[in-house]
């Protein structure tokens, strides 16, 4: 008995290895290609989030790599797979490529090649009128909800609805979301948006201010054309800014924010060292100059070149920006500086020598004591070596 269950199991196991795997048909010519749905709350979920269906697969002998390889390199030297993305200065003078956006919309019942695709190189205003008519597959079947096509898919898609000579030219993205009906920014125009809607506020910044290095979603759909997006505003200062935008319908409420990033960089004039400068040096014309310099880099406020007398409060090398902290005033008293003490009452005028026990600038109160009485008293700074006491 034992025996006859052991080669019933062999048996199974045997036949299951010869099975083929499971493959979906392929879409026939006109066929929309397998997509997944994306959710109109959000402009794109991680690939993590998208469920997919996947083929069971059996383990592959070691030398099956090689066939597979050559296969690829004779599909790729007859066009029958999209060529790699190629810079459209690299293209000869009668070349020509079809660039595939990663997100588009349509709003016919067939998906267009000028739906999702725009001309690279030498195409002819006739040909491309030609081509971007030319009907793909049925679009989603509901409007506002975008579905999403992988690479594989969409490759084969165009294939069998141009021909492998007109899709060998399409650069293909990771993926395409297609949407019927409504709206898609992608991130030119997002970049372009965000521009246009901080100017205002750059063109108040001291120096000369200016964004790069954009960090922003590849798109955002809107549902129909009654929604709209905001930048909602935030902080702005020199290096990293945080970008936010609001899809809000049409009366004003917010459906989703979707985040970005962009780099700040401010210009300005700043003060900055001749030579290099001792601590309780007195500043001198001679030994200033002005430097232009990234904001960002600054690790206080510069000091605006005005004012003065001025004495440093710490030494300072060729080249480096002076700051507001680094320099006191040479009017200033200073703890432990013996002053002259000024005693003013109606018309009598008294004076003697004191000893400052506070720091203190023209026209601050501090502390000081009679050096001849020792005691205390309270005066106004006058300038750099007399207090008035009243």
């Amino acid at each position: 008995m034992k025996a006859g269950r052991m080669v019933l199991l062999l048996t199974l196991q045997f036949t299951a290895m010869l099975a083929p795997p499971f493959s979906a048909p392929a879409p026939a010519r006109g066929d929309m290609p397998h997509a997944v749905r994306q959710e109109s709350g959000q402009h794109r979920r991680a690939a993590s989030q998208i469920p997919s269906r996947t083929r069971p697969q059996m383990p592959l002998p070691p030398d099956a790599q090689i066939p597979r390889a050559a296969k690829a390199t004779a599909q790729v030297a007859s066009g029958a797979v999209p060529l790699a993305p190629q810079r459209t200065d690299m293209l000869g003078s009668d070349d020509w490529r079809l660039k595939v956006a990663a997100a588009a919309v349509t709003n016919t019942d067939m998906v267009l090649l000028g739906d999702i695709a725009v001309p690279l190189g030498a195409v002819s205003p006739e040909m491309w009128e030609s081509l971007r008519m030319k009907e793909l597959w049925p679009a989603p079947p509901e409007e506002g909800k975008p579905l999403q096509v992988n690479r594989s898919r969409l490759s084969q898609a165009l294939r069998q609805s141009l021909g492998n000579g007109t899709a060998g030219r399409c650069i293909l993205p990771t993926s395409l979301v297609i949407q019927r009906g409504g709206v898609v920014f992608r991130e030119d125009a997002l970049r372009s948006y965000v521009i246009k809607s901080l100017a205002p506020q750059l063109a108040a910044m001291p120096g000369d201010a200016e964004l790069h290095d954009f960090r922003l979603p590849e798109y955002i759909f809107l549902a129909h054309s009654g929604q709209r997006i905001q930048l909602e505003p935030g902080k702005l200062a020199p290096g990293r800014i945080a970008l936010r935008f609001a899809v809000q319908e049409a009366d004003g409420s917010t459906l989703r924010r979707v985040a970005g990033m962009a780099n700040l960089l401010l210009w300005v004039t700043v003060p900055a060292a001749a030579r290099p400068l001792d601590k309780n040096d007195s500043l001198s014309p001679q030994g200033i100059t002005f430097m232009r310099v990234n904001a960002a880099q600054l690790r206080d406020l510069p000091w605006d070149g005005q004012g003065g007398p001025w004495r440093l409060t710490r030494s300072i090398a060729t080249g480096e920006p002076i700051f507001r902290n680094d320099l006191v005033s040479e009017l200033m008293i200073r703890r432990g500086d013996v002053v002259n003490l000024v005693y003013s009452r109606g018309n009598v005028r008294m004076n003697t020598r004191g000893e400052a026990l506070v720091d203190g600038e023209p026209g601050a109160g501090i502390a000081v004591r009679n050096l001849q009485t020792k005691k205390q008293v309270y005066g106004i700074v006058r300038n750099g070596s007399t207090v008035e006491v009243h």
